[in-house]
Protein backbone atom coordinates (compact mmCIF):
# COMPACT_ATOMS: atom_id res chain seq x y z
CA UNK A 1 0.00 0.00 0.00
CA UNK A 2 1.74 3.62 -0.96
CA UNK A 3 1.38 5.78 1.64
CA UNK A 4 -0.55 9.79 1.30
CA UNK A 5 3.32 10.26 2.05
CA UNK A 6 4.92 8.95 -1.04
CA UNK A 7 1.83 9.77 -2.74
CA UNK A 8 2.57 13.59 -2.03
CA UNK A 9 5.58 13.46 -2.86
CA UNK A 10 5.28 11.70 -5.69
CA UNK A 11 3.44 14.52 -7.32
CA UNK A 12 5.67 17.66 -5.81
CA UNK A 13 8.64 15.71 -8.13
CA UNK A 14 6.47 15.36 -11.21
CA UNK A 15 4.64 19.15 -10.34
CA UNK A 16 8.72 20.25 -10.55
CA UNK A 17 9.34 18.25 -13.42
CA UNK A 18 6.90 20.32 -15.30
CA UNK A 19 8.04 23.40 -14.19
CA UNK A 20 11.12 22.59 -15.01
CA UNK A 21 10.40 21.45 -19.04
CA UNK A 22 8.49 24.77 -18.90
CA UNK A 23 11.06 26.65 -17.97
CA UNK A 24 13.76 24.67 -20.42
CA UNK A 25 10.91 25.54 -23.39
CA UNK A 26 10.82 28.94 -22.79
CA UNK A 27 15.00 29.80 -22.47
CA UNK A 28 16.00 27.28 -25.05
CA UNK A 29 14.88 27.06 -28.94
CA UNK A 30 12.45 24.69 -30.24
CA UNK A 31 13.05 22.73 -32.72
CA UNK A 32 10.79 22.17 -35.68
CA UNK A 33 10.45 18.74 -37.81
CA UNK A 34 10.45 21.77 -40.86
CA UNK A 35 13.42 22.35 -42.22
CA UNK A 36 14.53 25.43 -45.02
CA UNK A 37 17.90 24.79 -47.15
CA UNK A 38 18.42 21.62 -45.48
CA UNK A 39 18.93 23.31 -41.77
CA UNK A 40 15.78 22.65 -39.08
CA UNK A 41 13.73 25.87 -38.68
CA UNK A 42 14.54 26.52 -35.11
CA UNK A 43 11.76 28.46 -33.42
CA UNK A 44 11.26 30.82 -30.06
CA UNK A 45 9.03 30.39 -27.65
CA UNK A 46 6.17 32.51 -29.55
CA UNK A 47 6.77 29.92 -32.22
CA UNK A 48 8.32 32.07 -34.51
CA UNK A 49 11.45 31.89 -36.71
CA UNK A 50 15.57 32.64 -35.30
CA UNK A 51 18.55 31.59 -36.88
CA UNK A 52 19.76 28.38 -37.11
CA UNK A 53 23.44 30.10 -36.24
CA UNK A 54 24.50 29.70 -32.70
CA UNK A 55 24.94 31.52 -30.76
CA UNK A 56 21.96 33.60 -31.72
CA UNK A 57 23.70 36.88 -30.48
CA UNK A 58 26.30 36.62 -33.15
CA UNK A 59 24.07 35.05 -36.19
CA UNK A 60 24.59 38.02 -38.29
CA UNK A 61 28.15 38.42 -37.69
CA UNK A 62 28.38 34.85 -38.55
CA UNK A 63 26.52 35.20 -41.79
CA UNK A 64 28.65 38.18 -42.87
CA UNK A 65 31.64 36.40 -42.51
CA UNK A 66 30.44 32.78 -44.04
CA UNK A 67 29.24 35.03 -47.51
CA UNK A 68 32.64 36.40 -47.59
CA UNK A 69 35.10 33.77 -46.46
CA UNK A 70 32.73 31.98 -49.73
CA UNK A 71 34.33 34.48 -51.96
CA UNK A 72 37.87 34.40 -50.85
CA UNK A 73 38.39 30.59 -50.78
CA UNK A 74 35.33 28.30 -52.83
CA UNK A 75 34.84 30.47 -55.97
CA UNK A 76 36.36 28.21 -58.74
CA UNK A 77 37.31 30.13 -61.82
CA UNK A 78 35.67 30.54 -65.19
CA UNK A 79 35.73 27.89 -67.70
CA UNK A 80 38.24 28.51 -70.33
CA UNK A 81 39.85 29.33 -72.87
CA UNK A 82 42.11 31.97 -71.42
CA UNK A 83 41.64 34.78 -70.70
CA UNK A 84 38.29 33.76 -69.06
CA UNK A 85 39.92 30.73 -67.45
CA UNK A 86 42.26 33.14 -65.19
CA UNK A 87 39.50 34.75 -63.76
CA UNK A 88 36.48 33.95 -60.52
CA UNK A 89 33.41 32.80 -62.42
CA UNK A 90 31.69 35.72 -60.84
CA UNK A 91 33.58 38.13 -63.39
CA UNK A 92 31.87 36.94 -66.46
CA UNK A 93 28.57 34.95 -65.48
CA UNK A 94 25.38 36.27 -63.39
CA UNK A 95 24.57 33.24 -61.25
CA UNK A 96 25.42 29.79 -60.61
CA UNK A 97 24.21 26.46 -59.68
CA UNK A 98 26.00 23.37 -58.04
CA UNK A 99 26.08 20.13 -59.76
CA UNK A 100 27.76 17.43 -58.42
CA UNK A 101 29.64 19.02 -55.60
CA UNK A 102 30.68 21.74 -58.09
CA UNK A 103 29.18 25.47 -58.68
CA UNK A 104 28.26 25.51 -62.41
CA UNK A 105 28.64 28.79 -64.28
CA UNK A 106 24.56 29.70 -65.53
CA UNK A 107 25.20 30.61 -68.93
CA UNK A 108 22.18 33.41 -69.28
CA UNK A 109 24.23 36.65 -69.31
CA UNK A 110 26.59 38.75 -66.78
CA UNK A 111 25.03 41.24 -64.99
CA UNK A 112 27.45 43.73 -64.43
CA UNK A 113 25.73 46.98 -63.88
CA UNK A 114 24.44 45.12 -60.66
CA UNK A 115 27.12 43.35 -59.25
CA UNK A 116 29.78 46.33 -59.51
CA UNK A 117 27.67 48.51 -57.36
CA UNK A 118 26.45 45.73 -54.86
CA UNK A 119 29.98 44.15 -54.25
CA UNK A 120 31.76 47.31 -53.57
CA UNK A 121 29.11 48.43 -50.93
CA UNK A 122 29.13 44.85 -49.49
CA UNK A 123 32.69 45.38 -49.35
CA UNK A 124 33.00 48.26 -48.14
CA UNK A 125 30.83 48.06 -45.09
CA UNK A 126 32.24 44.86 -44.40
CA UNK A 127 35.89 46.53 -43.84
CA UNK A 128 34.80 49.25 -41.91
CA UNK A 129 33.27 46.31 -39.96
CA UNK A 130 36.34 44.35 -39.78
CA UNK A 131 38.98 45.54 -40.65
CA UNK A 132 39.41 43.33 -43.33
CA UNK A 133 41.30 44.81 -46.29
CA UNK A 134 40.95 41.79 -48.27
CA UNK A 135 37.65 42.12 -49.49
CA UNK A 136 38.85 45.94 -51.33
CA UNK A 137 41.22 44.42 -53.29
CA UNK A 138 38.55 41.57 -54.61
CA UNK A 139 36.17 44.57 -55.74
CA UNK A 140 38.87 46.72 -56.81
CA UNK A 141 40.20 43.75 -58.97
CA UNK A 142 36.20 43.42 -60.50
CA UNK A 143 36.02 47.09 -61.02
CA UNK A 144 39.31 47.84 -62.94
CA UNK A 145 38.41 45.03 -65.25
CA UNK A 146 35.17 46.48 -66.28
CA UNK A 147 36.42 49.64 -66.62
CA UNK A 148 38.58 48.72 -69.30
CA UNK A 149 36.42 46.17 -70.48
CA UNK A 150 32.79 47.83 -70.56
CA UNK A 151 33.12 51.41 -71.34
CA UNK A 152 31.98 53.17 -74.50
CA UNK A 153 34.45 55.14 -76.62
CA UNK A 154 33.96 58.74 -76.76
CA UNK A 155 31.95 58.77 -80.34
CA UNK A 156 29.16 56.82 -78.93
CA UNK A 157 26.34 59.51 -78.12
CA UNK A 158 26.74 58.69 -74.70
CA UNK A 159 30.07 58.28 -74.45
CA UNK A 160 32.32 57.23 -71.23
CA UNK A 161 29.55 55.54 -70.31
CA UNK A 162 29.51 51.52 -68.76
CA UNK A 163 27.59 48.56 -70.11
CA UNK A 164 25.63 47.46 -67.54
CA UNK A 165 24.87 44.21 -69.43
CA UNK A 166 27.24 41.79 -71.03
CA UNK A 167 26.51 37.81 -72.78
CA UNK A 168 27.10 35.01 -70.42
CA UNK A 169 30.92 34.65 -70.59
CA UNK A 170 31.99 37.73 -72.73
CA UNK A 171 35.58 39.21 -71.44
CA UNK A 172 34.74 42.46 -73.57
CA UNK A 173 31.54 43.84 -72.75
CA UNK A 174 29.40 45.19 -75.65
CA UNK A 175 25.58 43.95 -74.43
CA UNK A 176 23.24 41.56 -73.40
CA UNK A 177 22.54 40.35 -76.63
CA UNK A 178 22.29 36.04 -76.74
CA UNK A 179 18.46 36.48 -75.68
CA UNK A 180 17.43 38.81 -78.40
CA UNK A 181 16.12 41.39 -75.66
CA UNK A 182 18.69 43.41 -76.20
CA UNK A 183 20.43 44.83 -79.01
CA UNK A 184 24.39 45.68 -79.65
CA UNK A 185 25.52 48.38 -76.98
CA UNK A 186 22.36 48.84 -75.19
CA UNK A 187 22.72 49.44 -72.07
CA UNK A 188 20.45 50.64 -68.63
CA UNK A 189 20.81 54.17 -67.43
CA UNK A 190 19.95 53.93 -64.01
CA UNK A 191 22.63 50.85 -63.58
CA UNK A 192 25.26 53.17 -65.29
CA UNK A 193 24.95 55.99 -62.60
CA UNK A 194 25.18 52.99 -60.04
CA UNK A 195 28.15 52.01 -61.54
CA UNK A 196 28.94 55.64 -61.37
CA UNK A 197 28.77 56.15 -57.78
CA UNK A 198 30.77 53.44 -57.28
CA UNK A 199 33.68 55.10 -59.34
CA UNK A 200 33.28 57.89 -57.30
CA UNK A 201 33.53 55.80 -53.89
CA UNK A 202 36.48 54.05 -55.02
CA UNK A 203 38.06 57.28 -55.80
CA UNK A 204 37.54 58.28 -51.97
CA UNK A 205 38.95 55.03 -50.88
CA UNK A 206 42.01 54.51 -53.12
CA UNK A 207 42.42 58.28 -54.08
CA UNK A 208 43.54 56.53 -57.65
CA UNK A 209 41.89 59.77 -60.46
CA UNK A 210 41.60 57.10 -62.97
CA UNK A 211 38.44 56.30 -60.73
CA UNK A 212 37.12 59.77 -60.36
CA UNK A 213 37.63 60.47 -64.03
CA UNK A 214 35.15 57.32 -64.94
CA UNK A 215 33.09 58.70 -62.83
CA UNK A 216 32.88 62.69 -63.61
CA UNK A 217 32.35 60.86 -67.56
CA UNK A 218 29.48 59.16 -66.47
CA UNK A 219 28.35 62.17 -64.88
CA UNK A 220 28.97 64.54 -67.56
CA UNK A 221 26.86 62.28 -69.83
CA UNK A 222 23.99 62.02 -67.45
CA UNK A 223 24.10 66.28 -66.64
CA UNK A 224 24.02 66.43 -70.52
CA UNK A 225 21.44 64.30 -71.05
CA UNK A 226 18.89 65.17 -68.49
CA UNK A 227 15.51 66.20 -69.44
CA UNK A 228 12.17 67.00 -67.40
CA UNK A 229 10.44 64.33 -66.30
CA UNK A 230 6.79 63.13 -66.51
CA UNK A 231 4.11 60.92 -65.48
CA UNK A 232 5.50 58.66 -68.69
CA UNK A 233 8.98 59.73 -69.31
CA UNK A 234 11.58 59.74 -66.38
CA UNK A 235 14.70 62.51 -66.40
CA UNK A 236 16.99 60.08 -68.39
CA UNK A 237 15.48 56.85 -70.69
CA UNK A 238 15.58 53.96 -68.49
CA UNK A 239 17.54 51.87 -71.59
CA UNK A 240 19.75 53.47 -74.54
CA UNK A 241 21.44 52.12 -77.36
CA UNK A 242 24.92 54.31 -76.87
CA UNK A 243 25.90 54.34 -79.71
CA UNK A 244 23.14 55.96 -81.54
CA UNK A 245 21.28 57.27 -78.67
CA UNK A 246 17.88 55.01 -79.55
CA UNK A 247 15.76 55.00 -76.64
CA UNK A 248 14.53 51.51 -76.15
CA UNK A 249 12.53 52.51 -72.64
CA UNK A 250 11.62 56.48 -71.64
CA UNK A 251 10.83 55.65 -68.11
CA UNK A 252 12.08 54.28 -64.96
CA UNK A 253 12.60 55.15 -61.32
CA UNK A 254 15.88 53.70 -60.30
CA UNK A 255 17.48 56.86 -59.89
CA UNK A 256 18.55 57.31 -56.56
CA UNK A 257 22.42 56.18 -56.92
CA UNK A 258 22.34 58.64 -59.78
CA UNK A 259 20.99 61.19 -57.52
CA UNK A 260 24.08 60.24 -54.93
CA UNK A 261 26.42 60.27 -57.73
CA UNK A 262 25.88 63.95 -58.49
CA UNK A 263 25.25 64.93 -55.28
CA UNK A 264 28.79 63.91 -54.28
CA UNK A 265 30.46 65.55 -56.96
CA UNK A 266 28.55 68.99 -55.94
CA UNK A 267 29.77 68.43 -52.52
CA UNK A 268 33.05 67.56 -53.56
CA UNK A 269 33.15 70.74 -56.04
CA UNK A 270 34.24 68.40 -58.77
CA UNK A 271 33.14 68.44 -62.57
CA UNK A 272 30.22 70.34 -63.66
CA UNK A 273 28.94 71.31 -60.20
CA UNK A 274 26.20 73.97 -62.05
CA UNK A 275 25.05 71.23 -64.44
CA UNK A 276 25.26 68.38 -61.84
CA UNK A 277 22.82 70.84 -59.87
CA UNK A 278 20.65 71.01 -62.33
CA UNK A 279 19.86 67.40 -63.06
CA UNK A 280 19.17 66.52 -59.31
CA UNK A 281 16.50 69.71 -59.39
CA UNK A 282 14.88 67.76 -62.20
CA UNK A 283 15.76 64.47 -60.74
CA UNK A 284 13.94 65.51 -57.20
CA UNK A 285 11.11 67.04 -59.30
CA UNK A 286 10.41 63.54 -61.17
CA UNK A 287 10.83 61.59 -58.34
CA UNK A 288 8.27 63.30 -55.72
CA UNK A 289 5.76 64.26 -57.94
CA UNK A 290 5.26 60.66 -59.97
CA UNK A 291 6.68 57.38 -58.54
CA UNK A 292 6.39 58.74 -54.83
CA UNK A 293 2.61 59.49 -55.75
CA UNK A 294 1.97 57.20 -58.48
CA UNK A 295 3.65 54.23 -56.91
CA UNK A 296 5.48 53.20 -60.33
CA UNK A 297 8.65 52.01 -58.72
CA UNK A 298 9.74 51.13 -62.44
CA UNK A 299 13.20 48.95 -63.47
CA UNK A 300 13.37 45.46 -65.02
CA UNK A 301 17.00 44.42 -63.76
CA UNK A 302 19.66 44.27 -66.23
CA UNK A 303 18.03 41.16 -67.66
CA UNK A 304 14.71 42.13 -68.90
CA UNK A 305 13.71 44.21 -71.27
CA UNK A 306 10.94 46.56 -69.81
CA UNK A 307 9.06 48.86 -71.32
CA UNK A 308 6.43 50.56 -69.12
CA UNK A 309 5.54 53.26 -66.78
CA UNK A 310 3.57 50.98 -64.68
CA UNK A 311 5.47 48.60 -64.05
CA UNK A 312 6.63 47.42 -60.51
CA UNK A 313 10.06 46.69 -58.99
CA UNK A 314 11.11 46.12 -55.31
CA UNK A 315 14.28 47.63 -55.55
CA UNK A 316 13.88 50.86 -56.71
CA UNK A 317 11.13 51.19 -53.89
CA UNK A 318 13.85 50.02 -51.29
CA UNK A 319 16.25 51.98 -52.70
CA UNK A 320 13.99 55.15 -52.43
CA UNK A 321 13.16 53.85 -48.63
CA UNK A 322 16.54 53.64 -47.45
CA UNK A 323 17.98 56.78 -49.48
CA UNK A 324 16.05 58.48 -47.83
CA UNK A 325 16.44 57.43 -44.05
CA UNK A 326 19.81 58.74 -45.02
CA UNK A 327 18.96 61.82 -46.25
CA UNK A 328 15.80 63.17 -44.76
CA UNK A 329 16.44 66.78 -46.71
CA UNK A 330 15.53 64.54 -50.25
CA UNK A 331 11.60 64.54 -48.91
CA UNK A 332 9.85 67.18 -46.51
CA UNK A 333 7.67 64.59 -46.15
CA UNK A 334 9.88 61.29 -45.55
CA UNK A 335 8.24 60.21 -42.52
CA UNK A 336 5.34 59.61 -44.13
CA UNK A 337 6.82 58.48 -47.46
CA UNK A 338 8.73 56.06 -46.03
CA UNK A 339 6.01 53.97 -43.72
CA UNK A 340 4.31 54.26 -47.22
CA UNK A 341 7.05 52.57 -49.35
CA UNK A 342 7.28 49.57 -47.04
CA UNK A 343 3.77 49.36 -46.56
CA UNK A 344 3.94 49.09 -51.07
CA UNK A 345 6.81 46.54 -50.31
CA UNK A 346 4.21 44.33 -48.41
CA UNK A 347 1.28 45.18 -50.52
CA UNK A 348 2.72 44.19 -53.94
CA UNK A 349 5.47 41.92 -52.94
CA UNK A 350 4.92 40.17 -50.12
CA UNK A 351 1.20 39.30 -50.46
CA UNK A 352 1.43 38.99 -54.31
CA UNK A 353 3.38 35.52 -54.63
CA UNK A 354 4.60 33.07 -57.57
CA UNK A 355 2.76 30.04 -57.40
CA UNK A 356 3.69 27.73 -54.86
CA UNK A 357 5.75 30.52 -52.75
CA UNK A 358 4.43 31.57 -48.87
CA UNK A 359 4.13 35.10 -48.48
CA UNK A 360 5.09 34.65 -44.66
CA UNK A 361 6.99 31.78 -42.73
CA UNK A 362 7.53 31.53 -39.45
CA UNK A 363 6.54 34.86 -38.34
CA UNK A 364 9.13 36.25 -41.18
CA UNK A 365 7.37 38.12 -44.23
CA UNK A 366 9.06 37.02 -47.58
CA UNK A 367 9.44 39.80 -50.72
CA UNK A 368 9.90 39.43 -54.30
CA UNK A 369 11.42 41.02 -56.72
CA UNK A 370 9.22 42.43 -60.06
CA UNK A 371 5.94 42.24 -61.36
CA UNK A 372 7.43 38.94 -64.07
CA UNK A 373 9.25 37.98 -60.88
CA UNK A 374 7.52 37.38 -57.87
CA UNK A 375 9.81 34.28 -56.34
CA UNK A 376 10.95 34.80 -52.72
CA UNK A 377 14.32 36.39 -52.79
CA UNK A 378 17.09 36.25 -50.06
CA UNK A 379 18.29 39.80 -50.84
CA UNK A 380 14.81 41.41 -51.03
CA UNK A 381 13.62 40.17 -47.98
CA UNK A 382 16.74 41.65 -46.71
CA UNK A 383 16.10 45.19 -47.86
CA UNK A 384 12.81 44.95 -46.88
CA UNK A 385 14.35 44.18 -43.53
CA UNK A 386 16.58 47.17 -43.29
CA UNK A 387 14.27 49.67 -44.06
CA UNK A 388 11.95 48.49 -41.35
CA UNK A 389 14.93 48.07 -38.72
CA UNK A 390 15.74 51.67 -39.85
CA UNK A 391 12.19 52.75 -39.77
CA UNK A 392 11.74 51.38 -36.24
CA UNK A 393 14.75 53.18 -34.96
CA UNK A 394 13.19 56.49 -35.99
CA UNK A 395 9.45 55.58 -35.08
CA UNK A 396 9.80 53.76 -32.36
CA UNK A 397 7.42 51.47 -33.58
CA UNK A 398 7.72 47.87 -32.39
CA UNK A 399 6.20 46.02 -35.48
CA UNK A 400 8.77 46.92 -37.38
CA UNK A 401 11.40 45.76 -35.37
CA UNK A 402 9.79 42.37 -35.04
CA UNK A 403 9.31 42.24 -39.14
CA UNK A 404 13.04 43.34 -39.55
CA UNK A 405 13.93 40.45 -36.99
CA UNK A 406 11.83 37.88 -38.70
CA UNK A 407 12.62 38.40 -42.01
CA UNK A 408 17.05 38.40 -41.09
CA UNK A 409 16.59 35.42 -39.32
CA UNK A 410 14.87 34.06 -42.28
CA UNK A 411 17.51 35.08 -44.84
CA UNK A 412 20.47 33.24 -42.55
CA UNK A 413 18.41 30.04 -43.63
CA UNK A 414 19.81 30.69 -47.44
CA UNK A 415 22.89 30.06 -46.65
CA UNK A 416 25.22 26.48 -45.38
CA UNK A 417 27.96 26.90 -43.03
CA UNK A 418 30.39 27.26 -45.88
CA UNK A 419 28.57 30.45 -47.29
CA UNK A 420 27.42 28.81 -50.31
CA UNK A 421 24.18 30.65 -50.52
CA UNK A 422 20.76 29.49 -52.46
CA UNK A 423 18.89 32.39 -53.09
CA UNK A 424 15.27 31.41 -53.45
CA UNK A 425 15.20 28.18 -51.19
CA UNK A 426 11.11 28.07 -51.60
CA UNK A 427 10.94 28.30 -55.13
CA UNK A 428 11.96 25.68 -57.54
CA UNK A 429 14.59 25.82 -60.82
CA UNK A 430 16.05 29.88 -59.58
CA UNK A 431 19.60 30.21 -60.02
CA UNK A 432 21.37 31.83 -57.55
CA UNK A 433 22.91 35.35 -58.60
CA UNK A 434 26.55 36.54 -57.68
CA UNK A 435 25.16 40.26 -57.35
CA UNK A 436 21.85 39.06 -54.74
CA UNK A 437 23.67 36.23 -53.07
CA UNK A 438 26.74 38.30 -52.67
CA UNK A 439 26.40 41.91 -52.66
CA UNK A 440 22.84 43.11 -52.26
CA UNK A 441 21.78 40.70 -49.68
CA UNK A 442 24.52 41.40 -46.86
CA UNK A 443 25.11 44.97 -47.28
CA UNK A 444 21.44 45.01 -45.82
CA UNK A 445 22.53 43.89 -42.31
CA UNK A 446 24.78 46.89 -42.06
CA UNK A 447 21.75 49.57 -41.35
CA UNK A 448 19.87 46.92 -39.53
CA UNK A 449 22.59 46.84 -36.73
CA UNK A 450 23.10 49.96 -36.89
CA UNK A 451 19.72 50.70 -36.16
CA UNK A 452 19.38 47.86 -33.72
CA UNK A 453 22.85 47.59 -32.15
CA UNK A 454 21.97 44.97 -30.02
CA UNK A 455 21.52 42.82 -32.98
CA UNK A 456 25.64 43.08 -33.47
CA UNK A 457 28.05 40.87 -31.87
CA UNK A 458 28.36 41.51 -27.52
CA UNK A 459 31.57 42.00 -26.60
CA UNK A 460 33.00 43.02 -29.51
CA UNK A 461 33.99 46.36 -31.57
CA UNK A 462 32.53 47.37 -34.93
CA UNK A 463 31.64 49.92 -37.05
CA UNK A 464 28.32 49.18 -38.28
CA UNK A 465 27.19 51.45 -40.58
CA UNK A 466 28.06 54.92 -42.29
CA UNK A 467 27.04 56.16 -45.02
CA UNK A 468 29.88 57.56 -46.45
CA UNK A 469 33.22 55.92 -47.28
CA UNK A 470 35.47 55.32 -44.27
CA UNK A 471 39.66 54.28 -44.97
CA UNK A 472 42.55 53.55 -42.89
CA UNK A 473 40.21 51.27 -40.39
CA UNK A 474 42.36 50.31 -37.09
CA UNK A 475 40.60 48.16 -34.48
CA UNK A 476 43.21 47.73 -31.62
CA UNK A 477 42.91 47.27 -27.84
CA UNK A 478 40.12 49.67 -26.58
CA UNK A 479 40.44 52.31 -30.18
CA UNK A 480 39.07 52.33 -32.82
CA UNK A 481 40.82 54.75 -35.76
CA UNK A 482 39.21 55.58 -38.79
CA UNK A 483 39.38 58.21 -41.79
CA UNK A 484 35.88 59.76 -43.06
CA UNK A 485 35.98 60.44 -46.40
CA UNK A 486 32.82 62.59 -46.96
CA UNK A 487 32.65 66.06 -45.95
CA UNK A 488 29.67 65.19 -43.24
CA UNK A 489 28.22 62.23 -42.37
CA UNK A 490 27.06 59.87 -39.75
CA UNK A 491 28.98 56.80 -37.97
CA UNK A 492 27.31 54.15 -36.07
CA UNK A 493 29.30 51.40 -33.77
CA UNK A 494 28.96 49.18 -31.22
CA UNK A 495 31.80 49.29 -28.32
CA UNK A 496 32.33 46.82 -26.06
CA UNK A 497 34.47 49.70 -23.88
CA UNK A 498 33.44 52.86 -22.51
CA UNK A 499 35.01 55.66 -24.66
CA UNK A 500 37.17 57.91 -22.56
CA UNK A 501 37.47 60.65 -25.64
CA UNK A 502 36.44 60.86 -29.58
CA UNK A 503 38.73 63.28 -31.60
CA UNK A 504 37.92 63.81 -35.29
CA UNK A 505 41.31 65.79 -36.22
CA UNK A 506 42.59 65.61 -32.89
CA UNK A 507 39.82 67.84 -31.45
CA UNK A 508 37.40 66.51 -29.14
CA UNK A 509 34.12 65.47 -29.83
CA UNK A 510 31.38 66.74 -27.65
CA UNK A 511 28.75 64.18 -26.82
CA UNK A 512 25.22 65.45 -26.23
CA UNK A 513 21.47 63.81 -25.93
CA UNK A 514 20.69 64.23 -29.59
CA UNK A 515 22.59 64.72 -32.62
CA UNK A 516 21.34 68.14 -33.81
CA UNK A 517 24.95 69.35 -34.60
CA UNK A 518 28.27 67.84 -34.63
CA UNK A 519 28.77 65.39 -31.69
CA UNK A 520 27.93 62.15 -30.76
CA UNK A 521 25.55 59.96 -28.28
CA UNK A 522 26.32 57.50 -26.27
CA UNK A 523 23.82 54.31 -25.03
CA UNK A 524 24.15 52.05 -23.06
CA UNK A 525 23.68 48.22 -24.05
CA UNK A 526 24.58 46.66 -20.40
CA UNK A 527 27.71 44.24 -19.77
CA UNK A 528 30.34 46.68 -20.87
CA UNK A 529 28.60 47.58 -24.23
CA UNK A 530 28.22 50.67 -25.53
CA UNK A 531 26.32 51.76 -29.15
CA UNK A 532 27.78 55.15 -30.13
CA UNK A 533 26.79 57.15 -33.38
CA UNK A 534 28.52 60.17 -34.18
CA UNK A 535 28.00 62.88 -36.40
CA UNK A 536 30.47 64.67 -38.74
CA UNK A 537 30.22 68.13 -40.80
CA UNK A 538 33.68 68.17 -41.58
CA UNK A 539 35.92 65.02 -43.26
CA UNK A 540 38.90 63.37 -41.22
CA UNK A 541 40.71 60.89 -38.98
CA UNK A 542 37.95 60.17 -36.18
CA UNK A 543 40.10 58.15 -33.00
CA UNK A 544 38.14 56.84 -30.09
CA UNK A 545 39.75 55.26 -26.97
CA UNK A 546 38.13 53.80 -24.00
CA UNK A 547 38.78 53.56 -20.58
Amino acid sequence: MISMKKVLVYILLNFALLQLNAQANSANKTTLSDSLNGHKVLLDAEGKIISWMLPQSKAYSQLLYQRWNFIKTNVPNSPGPEPRSDYPQYFFYCAYRPENGSLQPDMWMNDVGERIPNWFESARLYYAYSGDTTVMLIVKKLVDYVIAHGTSPSTFQWPGFPYTTTNAGDTIFYGFTSAGRFVLHETQVDHAGDMGLTYYRLYQYTGDQKYKTAAINIANTLSGKARDGSAKQSVWPYRVVMNTGEVKAEYGANWFPCYALLDNLVKDKIGNVSAYINAMVKLRKFILDFPMKTGYWTDGHTDTDIDSYTYKSNMSASNATLYMLDDHEFDPEWKTDVPKLIKWTEDNFVLRCAPGDPANQWGANLVGEQDSFLYKMDYQTARYAAGCARWYAVSGDAAYKEKAYRSLNWVTYCNDANGLVFESPVSKGISSWWSDCYGEGPRMFYPAMAAIPEWAPPGENHILYSEGVLKNVVYSNKEINYTATAKEGVEYLRLAFRPAKVTLNGKPVVMYKDLKQQGYILTNLGNGDYALTIKRNIAGNIIITGF
